[in-house]
């Protein structure tokens, strides 16, 4: 158990089960379209786009959307998903520096896509450098309590874990991480963090899945928040500071 799980292998399951599934389209998504702005003209970056399900709300939504994602069969699926309604690129979300130039975006959304990720520092650098002064970034991750029970070295050391997804009937791999090192490489990138939402599962989740309900109602699964790049932000050294 080395490396994060990779999602080629197993992108037409996921697709296949992922809108159905209570916890992301009763919890998840919810929180998370919360927190966006009216996205209507604006220029959006979906990273780690997945088989696109948030990249079709943001077009439907009147975005001027960028799809991206690391995965082959994922970018297939959410071109076929989109139907030329939004542009979809196989890409790194930590560096698109030869696929799109900086200042792009107006908001940035990623979903459950950073505990995948080893180095948010490099991630958070390349999504200023992406949006323009002033620009949004809206992001759903793990809970850094998420799996609390495997909290081993402890809480401050970030750990890659396994965990059977029975749905998916697959054992997935991603980075357990405390808050800090959210925040931290966050705030180092230019951003100031506007939101962090913690949501109480809803009563549609308690119905469809009231086991699910309970689990989440006491120990959150996802962490979602909203931040704001710095007009004056300078995330990298290649990067030109010259003020707005």
């Amino acid at each position: 158990m080395t490396v994060p799980t990779d999602y080629d292998q197993i992108a037409s399951r996921y697709a296949a089960g992922i809108d159905e599934r209570p916890w992301n389209a009763l919890y998840e998504r919810p929180a998370t379209l919360a927190l966006l702005p009216d996205v209507a003209g604006k220029d959006v970056l979906d990273a780690g786009c997945g088989p696109g399900w948030y990249a079709d709300w943001l077009a439907c939504h009147g975005a001027r959307v960028i799809a991206v994602d690391c995965s082959l069969a994922m970018v297939r699926l959410a071109g076929e998903r989109l139907s030329g309604r939004a542009r979809v690129v196989h890409g790194d979300v930590s560096n698109l520096q030869e696929v799109l130039p900086g200042a792009t975006f107006d908001l940035i959304l990623s979903s459950l896509v950073l505990h995948y990720l080893a180095d948010l520092s490099e991630t958070f650098r390349e999504w200023s450098r992406l949006l323009r002064p002033g620009g949004m970034l809206v992001f759903s991750t793990h809970h850094p309590i998420h799996q609390a029970s495997l909290l081993d070295p402890g809480y401050l050391h970030a750990e890659l874990i396994e965990e059977e997804w029975g749905w998916l009937g697959q054992k997935m791999r991603y980075y357990r991480r405390p808050l800090r090192d959210l925040t931290e490489p966050l705030a180092a990138a230019g951003f100031v963090i506007e939101r962090i939402s913690e949501p109480t599962p809803g009563e549609a989740l308690k119905v469809q899945d009231p086991r699910g309900y309970e689990r989440l109602y006491r120990l959150p699964a996802f962490i979602f928040v909203r931040a704001r790049k710095l007009a004056d932000a300078c995330p990298a050294a290649s990067t030109p500071c010259t003020g707005v």
